[in-house]
């Protein structure tokens, strides 16, 4: 349970990382209308990952940390990936 909850940490400040890009933005249609709340979610999140990391003997706390950082950031580049082929992909109407 601490991986999940720490993978969905890191999955989440990384997806705020990624949509505060301007080629994202650009990419997806998106303005900056929640700038100020996807900076704090990149900043807060980590840290919450750690803590939640660290019920976990050293050692172990910190490879997971990492760990789910890594999974994380190949979620999250997936999700983004996706989302802006569908979003450059024309619509077929009837």
């Amino acid at each position: 349970m601490i991986a999940f909850v720490a993978l969905l940490c890191w999955v989440s400040a990384l997806l705020s990382h990624g949509l505060l890009q301007p080629k994202i933005q650009r990419l997806l249609g998106i303005g900056n209308r929640h700038g100020g709340l996807l900076q704090a979610v990149r900043c807060v999140l980590p840290v919450v990952a750690l803590v939640v990391c660290l019920r976990q003997s050293m050692p172990l706390a910190l490879l997971l940390w990492l760990g789910m950082f890594s999974l994380g950031g190949l979620l999250a580049g997936g999700v983004l990936t996706l989302a802006s082929v569908r979003a450059r992909k024309p619509r077929v109407g009837a």
